[in-house]
């Protein structure tokens, strides 16, 4: 990987936008004249490109930035640095295969376009599909994120290309039950996703640790909240695709919907079936025909319901391979009710689960029904209009605890053992 660094003075001007994709960059370049420049690593000789990218009447046009030591040159022109060069572009007008080159207006970076120098690396604390997730802070607020870094051995088109999709999705929702999204990174290598912390972590670790001490009421109320996520989803035409208990994180008490990766904004969307899939997860129909849509993330919804009643945590279908449960649930097997979860709970968790996909409940039915429950379980808490996620006791009460006659010692050895099958793949 090139340790080339991209130029301070280059940095920053206010319209390099670094290795900005091509089809980002193209819906901000509105006008005749719009322009920006980009960069683009070439991983065979290992060396960053520049770019100038500019609307004109015949439309979008890149041209290479020869960038050394002291020059900046494109075309015929060469001028000291690549601010001097864009200047002169915008006085003197410069022809290119008999195009001539007019810069209007440049196109400063968005609201979510961060730079490496605002934020600080601290501790790594997990990772991803394609990245590094490290603990930091921003410079500016002193608020702590979690960053996702592309690790140098997926920092290419194709890597870029991932981590942008999930940047894409996340900047367009807001919402308590969602993880926040505060923008991406760009202008040089590494780059970066930067994202709200969660204090809690995952769902899945908080029912592994706390075992049969997570009371039946808080589970309840953190199936609603995630309820509440998966709906704002569904309300902004998303299909979340990876619905599970390790993709919903904790912070202060508040259950948030995470890892967008595989989450589309559309109504459907079609698998590649021959890549590997969250098979336990996976809504019996899709073998079918590979397509994915809401009712499928409410299928994955009423596994991941099973989830946060089993006590203790146990992966689902966690006796049988991936190919077994394949077959198991397209001839109509589900997994029953835990013995943990409420009567109401286990029949909501039924119907998300209906082999027919056109009879499951919609996320806003789920919500509601949920929100009846949780009511019922939650008594003492807010109202739930006011607070969405209103953290509840995770004490054991008398009334809740179902589980408490577990025995600990057999809990934590068996959650070591389902540690390691949290995630499998189709084979």
């Amino acid at each position: 990987m090139s340790k080339e660094k991209v130029p301070e003075e280059d940095l920053n001007l206010p319209y390099f936008h670094g290795a900005l994709m091509i089809q980002d960059a193209d819906q901000l370049l509105v006008n005749d004249g719009d322009f920006m420049v980009t960069m683009k690593l070439q991983i065979d000789i290992n060396k960053l490109q520049f770019y100038l990218a500019v609307r004109l009447k015949k439309g979008i046009r890149r041209y290479e930035i020869k960038r050394l030591p002291g020059s900046a040159k494109l075309g015929s022109r060469s001028k000291e640095t690549i601010d001097k060069l864009i200047n002169s572009l915008k006085t003197d007008v410069l022809e290119i295969k008999g195009e001539k080159i007019v810069l209007k207006r440049a196109i400063a970076k968005g609201k979510f376009q961060l730079m490496h120098k605002d934020v600080i690396f601290k501790k790594k604390i997990g990772a991803g599909a394609y990245g590094t997730v490290y603990r930091g802070r921003l410079v500016k607020t002193n608020e702590v994120i979690a960053v996702k870094k592309l690790d140098p051995e997926s920092a290419d088109e194709d890597g870029l290309a991932e981590m942008m999709k999930e940047a894409r999705v996340m900047q367009l929702y807001d919402h308590p039950n969602i993880v926040k999204f505060h923008g991406f990174i760009l202008d040089d290598l590494p780059y970066l996703l930067v994202l709200e912390f969660c204090n809690g972590g995952s769902v899945e670790d908080r029912l592994r640790d706390k075992g049969s001490r997570l009371t039946v009421p808080t589970r309840v109320h953190y199936t609603y909240m995630a309820a509440c996520g998966m709906d704002y989803l569904h309300k902004k035409g998303c299909i979340h695709r990876d619905i599970a208990s390790r993709n919903c994180l904790i912070h202060r008490g508040i259950v948030k919907m995470a890892d967008f990766g595989m989450c589309r904004a559309t109504t459907v969307y079609k698998m590649d079936m021959s890549k590997p899939c969250n098979v336990r997860w996976l809504a019996p129909e899709v073998w079918d025909n590979g397509e994915t849509r809401f009712n499928t993330d409410v299928y994955a919804f009423g596994i991941m319901m099973w989830e946060f009643f089993e006590i203790p945590y146990a992966t689902p279908y966690a006796e049988m391979k991936a190919g077994q449960v394949k077959r198991k649930t397209r001839t109509g097997y589900r997994l029953p009710p835990p013995a943990a979860m409420p009567k109401e709970v286990g029949d909501i968790m039924k119907e998300c689960c209906q082999p027919a996909a056109d009879k499951r409940p919609n996320a806003e039915k789920l919500k509601e029904m949920l929100e009846e429950v949780d009511k019922k379980q939650n008594t003492t808490e807010t109202t739930h209009s006011s607070s969405l996620a209103a953290p509840v006791s995770t004490e054991p009460t008398a009334k809740s605890n179902i589980a408490s006659k577990i025995d600990n010692g057999a809990l934590k050895k068996k959650a070591e053992k389902e540690k390691k099958k949290s995630r499998d793949s189709k084979g």
